[in-house]
């Protein structure tokens, strides 16, 4: 019922010869896959070739339309190796004749234990403490990931070719207001640690994230509006609540 028909296989985009045995007569293929936190920087270049033998694959099986996930990271100034690689990826994507929309998310976040607002819950509760890089003054708008969801859906329905569709939530917030609310809600004034972006360029070799840009804002230029999207605000209450 989850997947209410689709057709579906585990793969590697690596595999070229594995992606042409099991992909058939598929009418579109959404491709998620990435390489996104690595110490080996070098991995970051799996994104690219993985994107390049689908393209090559999806020619090959005459399969015209594609889904691909890329991130609001690649209009950063400042770009990563991981960003970096999502926006050649992209260029593979415009450039490959295939009919494409390119899915650029903001922050993308769950009702669960894997988010990283979770993470600044817990160390909050436990230390009294929020690490942040910079500043903190730099701002996000964090995409609930069933909202993600429902766009691609409708996406897959109304299929635009060659579109790119940027999805942000309907709240722009910084990292600082974030640690603020979740102190009001804990009843907790933690000590904020600012760690100088400068001191982690020296060991970014080091870092499994793209240190590069992160303290710029992430706000879209262009975003995706024909929806009500959940509240940031509300949905980090339910969040905090998995803490007891």
């Amino acid at each position: 019922d989850e997947f209410r028909g689709c057709q579906y296989f585990v793969g590697d985009l690596l595999d070229k010869e594995s992606l042409l045995k099991n992909i058939n007569n598929f009418d579109l293929v959404i491709d998620l896959a990435a390489v996104i936190r690595t110490i080996n920087k070098k991995r970051y270049q799996e994104n690219i070739i993985g994107v390049k033998n689908l393209i090559d694959v999806l020619k090959a099986k005459s399969i015209q339309r594609i889904i691909y996930f890329s991130t609001q990271s690649v209009n950063l100034k400042n770009k990563g190796p991981y960003s970096k690689s999502k926006e050649i990826s992209e260029e593979l994507i415009r450039e490959s004749g295939l009919n494409y929309i390119i899915i650029r998310p903001n922050y993308v976040y769950g009702i669960d234990k894997t988010n990283d607002f979770y993470r600044m819950a817990s160390f909050i509760s436990k230390f009294r403490i929020v690490p942040t890089i910079g500043n903190g003054n730099y701002k996000i708008q964090p995409i609930f990931k069933d909202d993600l969801v429902n766009i691609v859906f409708n996406s897959v329905d109304n299929f635009k070719s060659r579109s790119i569709i940027e999805i942000s939530g309907k709240e722009t917030i910084s990292i600082n207001e974030i640690a603020k609310l979740i102190g009001e809600s804990l009843k907790i004034k933690p000590l904020t640690l600012h760690m100088p972006v400068a001191i982690l360029q020296l060991f970014k070799i080091l870092i499994p994230f793209d240190v590069d840009g992160y303290t710029e804002d992430r706000i879209s230029q262009n975003p995706f509006r024909n929806y009500n999207f959940s509240s940031f605000k509300e949905n980090l209450k339910k969040i905090l609540k998995l803490l007891k």
